[in-house]
């Protein structure tokens, strides 16, 4: 099967992955302010948002409201989002779809640095229309080694 998938290396960002990456620095902003509108202004109406914890979120309108609670709950209020240390992988399925990979990790507002043993990495799909790029799909996943039951299994594996 031939795909058109378009992969450029990161070294010298286009344009558009400037533009996705721009929306990515938009969501921590909007994060760090505690800000949910802004925050779900960067999501398509129809938006599907799956959190580490597995819940999905769907549509702008349910997450702007999860997001303003979260902001103000007692966990989260004053919590600031930090990027991985790598930017994040855009590769284009289309000129108007983008697929991301993405790293960071939510540091709590009595967290003195941010907590880089709980890494989480995000699967996001970003159309662009009328000319800007919002995140019509996003799944977020906590970075774990696998566990000890699935280390015995993956040693009894077959070739």
């Amino acid at each position: 099967m031939e795909t058109n998938v378009m992969i450029r290396p990161t070294t010298s960002p286009t344009p558009e992955e400037l533009a996705i990456r721009q929306v990515f620095d938009k969501l921590a902003e909007a994060w760090n302010a505690g800000d949910a509108n802004a925050f779900a202004s960067h999501l398509t109406t129809d938006c599907d948002y799956v959190t580490f914890a597995g819940q999905h979120i769907k549509g702008r309108q349910e997450n702007e409201k999860i997001h303003r609670e979260l902001f103000s709950s007692w966990a989260m209020k004053g919590s600031t989002m930090h990027t991985g240390s790598k930017p994040p992988r855009v590769t284009f399925l289309s000129p108007t779809i983008a697929l991301v990979h993405s790293t960071g990790t939510v540091q709590l507002r009595f967290q003195k640095e941010p907590p880089l043993d709980r890494l989480s990495i995000q699967t996001t799909v970003l159309i662009k229309a009328n000319d800007q790029w919002k995140i019509r799909a996003f799944h977020n996943c906590r970075i774990q080694k696998p566990g000890l039951f699935q280390r015995i299994l993956m040693a009894f594996k077959s070739n």
